[in-house]
């Protein structure tokens, strides 16, 4: 009896293996053709960006934690945040060591172009004077088609919260942008 299942077993996976093997090297050929290098490079590479994907999801979550914390200028704990201590804060729980000031840690990263941004990425404001010095950081949790972006930061008002860079107030300060987090 054992035998006869163990046959049937068998025939069934030879069956499958089949059925799938013109398909699952279609899906290899293609993705092949589409982009460069071969396909366990390519296999490496997407493992290596849901990676990054990953860890930066990770990073994100645990700021949104905090919002609704109030903003406290100089403060860097979980009782209250400004801008640069926000980043700071969530930063180092995941080993990255960043300046404490919003306009030191525009060193910490590589400088990107804001059609290049990505969520994790730091982005910049002048301060409430209008100039060109960096006043304000926070984190992009989101980029949309249109470069404009979502982003986490400690607000003089509300605190840890959400804005869009669309907002009349950001729209106007923004100075650039850095990655911290690296695509290994």
């Amino acid at each position: 009896m054992t035998g006869i299942i163990r046959n049937n077993i068998l025939t069934i996976i030879a069956v499958c293996v089949a059925m799938l093997a013109p398909v699952m090297g279609a899906q290899a050929q293609e993705l092949d053709t589409r982009k460069h290098g071969s396909v366990l490079e390519q296999i490496t590479n997407a493992n290596i960006h849901k990676a990054h994907r990953d860890r930066v999801q990770e990073i994100l979550d645990y700021a949104y934690k905090f919002k609704g914390v109030p903003y406290r200028h100089g403060a860097m704990s979980p009782k209250g945040f400004d801008c640069s201590g926000f980043t700071s804060f969530v930063f180092q729980q995941f080993g990255y060591k960043l300046n404490r000031t919003a306009s030191g840690q525009v060193m910490n990263g590589d400088r990107i172009n804001r059609s290049d941004l990505q969520p994790g990425d730091l982005v910049f404001f002048n301060g409430r004077a209008v100039g060109k010095r960096i006043g304000h950081v926070g984190i992009v949790t989101k980029v949309n088609e249109d470069n404009t972006f979502k982003f986490i930061h400690a607000a003089t008002r509300t605190g840890i919260t959400e804005s869009h860079s669309s907002e009349s107030y950001y729209s106007r300060r923004y100075m650039g942008a850095c990655r911290v987090i690296e695509q290994q």
